[in-house]
């Protein structure tokens, strides 16, 4: 396991909640093309008219709010703002038995459900939909208030009985639209908190581990090869001479030489692996479910491949070499102590002629 390099996006999460507005629009806007058929069929020219002007108005808003995340808001406050007069109007038309009343309960309670600015926005909004309701409610119990009134009971039932599905329809449908932004946002948080844990172990020179993830790493290693009756190897690298490049050559340079080591190692190292920058020229790897051996060919593989590396620096060119110390842990001791031999080993090379690879036996260790 290597260091992430990106972090995934979510636009998936913008793209599902984009979607269901605008299927939610489309919705809407065929709704009110049949209120527009049924309106013409009853004679209610006035709200014909304005049936023509809402099904414009939410084809508009499918179009508008197409990837425009920062419209939503709007989008759906105008849209309650559009149910609640047509309501009224519709009401005030064709009579309270043909149920359009409905739709101004189903709707009061979304404004709690917006992310506004402010608290007082959505009491504003929910204002409005209980004072349209009683308003209707008391203009029509001052007389005989309805002005088309030549609607016959049994279209008044039809019409009433498709009210009540549409205002199920329109609660199921505000309800799935805070359920899934809810979730998303949710899924988002996750996404985040993810995405700063992972940053919390990288160094951003090297992009690889830092040297607190390692050591949580090494104790799980530690840990299964225990389990297993197996053994890791540990592999602790220093490049030589490396304070000689920063004062030459400059620190960017520095940076550079570290970048491509890290990027050697990379590759390198074993996909179960873990590598890390354990501080300043210091690198380190670790392979679990491997023996010395394992640990001296992948080291020997970087050292050969950065020792080939030609670099540059304002027209002169340099090369620079690393060397490792190699300890296999077969478990009889920690991997502190793996460290610590690792380490131990790794300074036999640098005084014994560096750009090599120790591994035990050439230290002079039995």
């Amino acid at each position: 396991m290597k260091a992430n390099r990106q972090i995934n996006p979510t636009k998936y999460m913008s793209f599902s909640i984009n979607m269901l507005t605008r299927l939610t629009a489309l919705a809407l806007m065929l709704v009110h093309i049949f209120f527009m058929v049924m309106f013409k069929i009853y004679g209610v020219k006035e709200m014909f008219m304005f049936n023509i002007f809402s099904s414009t108005f939410y084809a508009l808003l499918a179009f508008l709010t197409n990837n425009k995340p920062h419209r939503l808001n709007a989008a759906a406050s105008i849209t309650i703002i559009e149910i609640v007069v047509h309501a009224a109007l519709a009401t005030i038309f064709c009579g309270w038995d043909c149920g359009f009343m409905m739709f101004i309960i189903c709707v009061a309670p979304f404004p709690f459900f917006l992310p506004y600015k402010s608290d007082f926005s959505v009491y504003i909004m929910n204002f409005f939909c209980g004072a349209s309701f009683v308003a209707v409610k008391i203009f029509m119990m001052t007389g005989d208030r309805v002005i088309y009134d030549d609607i016959s009971e049994k279209n008044a039932n039809y019409t009433f009985l498709f009210n009540c599905v549409l205002s199920f329809l329109l609660i199921t449908t505000f309800s799935t639209i805070y359920k899934v932004k809810k979730r998303l946002d949710e899924m988002e948080l996750i996404d985040k908190n993810e995405s700063l844990s992972i940053l919390a172990k990288i160094d951003p020179l090297s992009q690889l581990f830092n040297r607190r993830a390692m050591i949580d790493f090494l104790q799980s290693i530690e840990k299964n090869c225990k389990v297993k009756g197996e053994s890791f190897v540990i592999a602790m690298g220093d490049l030589d001479n490396f304070k000689h490049v920063n004062d030459t050559y400059g620190h960017s340079k520095g940076d550079e030489v570290i970048k491509a080591v890290s990027e050697i190692m990379m590759t390198s190292v074993p996909t179960e692996g873990y590598v890390c920058r354990w501080g300043g020229e210091e690198l380190l790897f670790a392979i679990p479910s491997a023996a010395a051996e394992d640990g001296v060919r992948v080291a020997e593989s970087i050292r050969a491949q950065l020792a080939a590396k030609k670099f540059s620096s304002e027209g002169e060119s340099f090369r620079i070499t690393i060397t490792f110390g190699i300890c296999e842990c077969d478990g009889s001791f920690s991997y502190e102590r793996a460290l610590t031999v690792a380490d131990r080993r790794l300074y036999y090379g640098k005084e014994h002629g560096k750009d090599r690879v120790i591994a035990g036996e050439e230290a002079g260790e039995e």
